[in-house]
């Protein structure tokens, strides 16, 4: 089995909301790369499910994006990012960046 994974991740423990239609649930995000989330959620979802997330950022500013379901284990789920706007794009990388910031000053 190779290793499928393009991106790294990093951990964000961010509140966020999940969409699908007319059904909205609560969500953690547990963690996130440029391609893609893990998440904890008690909506249910099954693989190739089409969601929205609205994850909260600081200073009132959230991040917004579209995702497929890669795979489920309950309450646990992956997503891959399917549609983000140039915007919640930039605010993702500043996530990323922010990070790699921190854990390097760390070091």
């Amino acid at each position: 089995m190779g290793f499928k994974r393009k991106h790294s991740r990093v951990d964000v423990g961010r509140s966020g909301r999940l969409q699908r239609g007319a059904l909205s649930a609560p969500c953690k995000v547990l963690d996130v790369s440029e391609s893609g989330v893990r998440l904890e959620s008690r909506l249910y979802v099954k693989s190739g499910d089409r969601l929205q997330l609205i994850v909260e950022l600081d200073r009132g500013k959230s991040l917004t994006c579209e995702l497929a379901v890669v795979h489920v284990r309950t309450p646990r789920l992956g997503a891959r990012i399917v549609s983000i706007s140039p915007e919640d794009r930039e605010r993702l990388a500043h996530i990323l960046d922010d990070h790699v910031q921190s854990n390097f000053s760390r070091g």
